[in-house]
Order: C-alpha cells, then structure tokens, then sequence
C-alpha cells in the first residue's frame, strides 16, 4: 500500500513537473544497468567462490557467468546511447551586408551548444566496464568536422528549395567546442532575406530557416537598381525600378525627390502594384524591404539642356527630411552623404527616333483606258533624328508599271521633305474598274528600322470615248435644231 502509494506521488510529481529530458533519462538508464552489473559481478564471485569449493555444479557457474556478460552489454550499450545524443549547433546571428562596391555578404556565427555531462554523471562513466576509461575530450562534447552552407527557401518558382545560393558553396569548420562560437562569411549570387542554414556534422543535416539581418548603415535606407543607364526615345518614357532596404524595424516614413534632371523632364514615383504616384513612402514596422519604380518622361524635342546622344547624370535622394538645394547650385555626393538619407546616381540618355511622312496633292485619279497618271510625291522625315537612305517603291496590279523617280533619298534632316514623282501606267487591254497602287517606304535612323506607314494610290480605270457615235449623236442634234428653226421661221411668215 505504501509502496503504490510512493509511485503515484512520484507520477504526480512528474507530470508537474514535466517530462524527464532525453539526457537525464539516458544517464538514469546508465545507473541502472550499473547496478545490475555490480550486482551480476557480485553474484559471479560468490558461484565461483563455491565452485572452486565443490558446492555447486559447472552449469549453474556457466549461468551466472553469462548473465554478468549480460549485464555488461547491457550497460556499455547504455554508456554508448547517453555518448550519442545528437549535438547541436544553434544560429547566434545572421547579418546580411552590402560592400561598398555593392555586393552582398552574409556574416553567420554560429555555437555549439550541445548538452553536456556535470561533475556527477561524468564520474559515472569514467570506469567504462569492458572497454577502459571514457576520454576527458567526450566530457565538453566537441563538434568536429562541420560543413555550412546557405541555401534558397523555395519562396520563388524559379528557385528550387534547397538551391545553393551563396558561395563558398560549403564552409568547412574543422573543430567546435563545447560553448564556443565561429564566425563565417558567404557572399550571395542571389539576394535573399529568408535562406535555409544547411548545417551537416556527425553524419547528419540540419536545415534551419531564417529571417536575415541587415547590418546598420550610416544612411536609414539603402538605393540599389539594376538598370542606373538607359536609353530612352524622344517623347516616351521610361522606368528604373529601384530597391529600398533598411536595418531598423521600426515605422518610418521618408521623401521621394530626384536633382539635376532638366525641368524639360518630368518624373513620378510609381508604387509598382497599384501604379499610384507617389511623393512619399512608408515603411511599416518589421518591414525592410521595398521595390519603387522612377518614371522619366522626356520632352518630343532636344533644346540646350536636353542633348541627343549625351548622357544625363541625375541623382534619386529618398530620405527622411526633405532635401532643397539653391537656384543653379547641383548636388555632390558629399551633401547627399550629410542628408542621412538614400540616395543613387542614374543616367538617361536621349536617343531621336525616325519617322516618316508620305503625303500627295491627291491620292486618287480617274483614267481612261490606254491612259497613264503622273503624281507629285512628297517625303518628310517628322521624327526626331536624321534619316538615312530612304527607299521608296510602289506595288501595282499584275501586268501594271509603277515606278517612283527618284527611289531612293540618300539622306533627310529633321524637318525637310524631298518631292518625287510616281508614274502609273496600266496594260493596254486593262479592264475597267477600280485599283489600287501601294507606296512603300523604308530607311534607318541610328541604326535602327524606323517604321512607315503604307500609302495606297486609287485609280478609276474608264473606257474610251466612241467617237463615231459620239458624231452621229451631234450631227442628228444639229440636224434637229437645224430643222426646228426653219419651222420657225415658216410661221412666222405666215
């Protein structure tokens, strides 16, 4: 009754205070089978004591002598499961950082705090039955031979989960003692925020999954894009997309603005998911990262500040206090450092694009059959950069003959026009009706095709006059006023 009593009070006890750990249970096991051995060892003595006196046979010594093997086993096996619980290298810090030739590096330090053996467990094992003496070394649970690696967490369909994404690809730690720490660098080949620790030792991998640090800078946000240089016609626009991140967590909220770019371009902050404009931007608390495209829209012609073919310099400045420069004055790397801010020097440069305009007194002629027509053609480049070699030609109906003169316009300026004559002739036994005769038009400007528009010639094909019968026609009209002046001149005599 006591008895029963004492094991629910102890069931009690545990379930308050929670399970036993796998360590303290392994070590309870290790006394256990340390007591039955000396047990085993102690009841061995006493048959071989008896034996060797003739009391007792050889079988029941064979027995015994078996069953403190047993004992032995059991308790070496015991030793051996306590020695292997599985060590474990915990993450103290992840930073990701950006050199100041703008790539990305990940600093992990990593620490082996694997669960250790006190004072009292550890003489436990020092008398290894059967196999000697534990080393001192397996006391502070050193970690050797550990290989990290960082790899993708499979947050984007084009990245498989598990890809390496850093090199080296593997860190080699020879050796990790017990309480100690290592510091390793990679450098990213892609950037991530969330990565997958790879960790392998002791025959195993253990993949852990974090959020990255960013490492304070001296400005609140960073300004990074892909796209710094571009090219960009004569009234269009273009986009850089930008990427901001900060180091802090907390909510922030900073200004939009862009300096030295001519006032003859225009420019908006576009929020790339919704497209709204914006002049301000928030930064939530917890987030760190946000995308940001800049829109320029450049003038339809080139003036003194806004040169074809030169590049532009301007500078994208994101911080928390709203920047102002004087009237004339640009701004240095230097003052935007002061400001506190982001900031990233861009560059456009305008190109002129080509264009052409086929235009004619008019578009449309009526013929008649064995006839030909002759018409004015006029060429005029209204793009924004010269055109060079502009070839003209004209496609007739089967059997028809166009031809342009002069076909080809070996240059022409923005602005100016050339004038060339398009001859139509029809076969002679043409059939009436309508046609149509298409004027085409090609050339380059910079290099590039420059895109025309397709003008198309209408000719109304008309038989030829009869002209016997035509004469007959007039003559018996004249014949008919003929004769009704002479009848009335009869009755007026009458």
């Amino acid at each position: 009754m006591a008895f029963g009593l004492a094991v629910l009070l102890a069931a009690a006890s545990a379930a308050q205070e929670g399970s036993i750990t796998q360590m303290n249970r392994r070590v309870l096991d290790v006394r256990r089978c340390q007591v039955e051995l000396r047990a085993a060892r102690a009841d061995l003595e006493r048959v071989q004591q008896l034996f060797a006196e003739g009391l007792t046979a050889q079988a029941e010594l064979d027995r015994v002598r078996t069953s403190m093997e047993t004992a032995q086993l059991r308790y070496q096996e015991a030793v051996l499961s306590l020695l292997s619980l599985q060590p474990r290298i915990a993450i103290d810090e992840a930073v990701k950082y950006r050199s100041a030739d703008g790539r990305r590096f990940l600093r992990l330090t990593v620490s082996n705090m694997t669960p250790t053996f006190d004072d009292s467990q550890f003489r436990l094992l020092t008398d290894f039955e059967g196999a000697g003496t534990i080393p001192e070394e397996l006391r502070t649970r050193d970690v050797k031979d550990i290989f990290i690696s960082i790899k993708d967490t499979g947050g984007e369909r084009t990245v498989p989960r598990g890809t390496t994404i850093a090199i080296p690809y593997e860190q080699h730690i020879p050796v990790l003692a017990y309480g100690r720490s290592a510091t390793i660098t990679f450098q990213f080949l892609r950037d991530a925020n969330n990565v997958l620790v790879a960790a392998s030792y002791l025959g195993q991998t253990a993949e852990i999954a974090i959020q990255l640090q960013q490492e304070e800078t001296g400005s609140a946000v960073n300004v990074t894009s892909t796209q710094i240089s571009q090219e960009a016609d004569l009234g269009s626009q273009i986009s850089y997309a930008l990427h901001l991140d900060r180091s802090s967590v907390d909510v922030r909220s900073f200004q939009l603005m862009t300096f030295n770019l001519p006032r003859q371009i225009t420019y908006s902050f576009i929020d790339p998911e919704n497209e709204a404009r914006l002049s301000q931007l928030n930064f939530p608390a917890g987030v760190t990262e946000q995308d940001l495209n800049l829109r320029l829209f450049l003038p339809a012609q080139v003036d003194g500040q806004v040169v074809l073919d030169e590049p532009l310099e301007f500078w994208t400045v994101i911080t928390e206090d709203r920047v102002t420069i004087p009237e004339g004055e640009t701004l240095t790397p230097d003052a935007l450092q002061a400001t506190g801010g982001g900031f990233l020097r861009l560059e456009v440069i305008p190109r002129g694009m080509g264009k052409i305009e086929v235009s004619a007194p008019s578009l449309f002629s009526e013929i008649r059959v064995g006839e030909s027509v002759s018409s004015e053609i006029t060429v005029k480049n209204t793009g924004t950069r010269r055109l060079d070699t502009v070839w003209l030609s004209a496609e007739a109906p089967l059997g028809w003959q166009a031809t342009i003169t002069p076909d080809v316009i070996n240059s022409l300026e923005i602005k100016r026009e050339e004038t060339t004559r398009l001859t139509i002739t029809p076969p002679p036994d043409v059939p009436i009706g309508d046609y149509e005769v298409r004027i085409k038009t090609e050339s380059q400007a910079y290099n590039r095709q420059v895109p025309s528009e397709d003008k198309v010639y209408r000719l109304s094909v008309k038989p030829r006059p009869n002209v016997i019968g035509t004469s007959l026609i007039a003559l018996a009209l004249v014949a008919l006023v003929l004769g009704a002046v002479a009848f009335g001149v009869k009755l007026t005599r009458r």
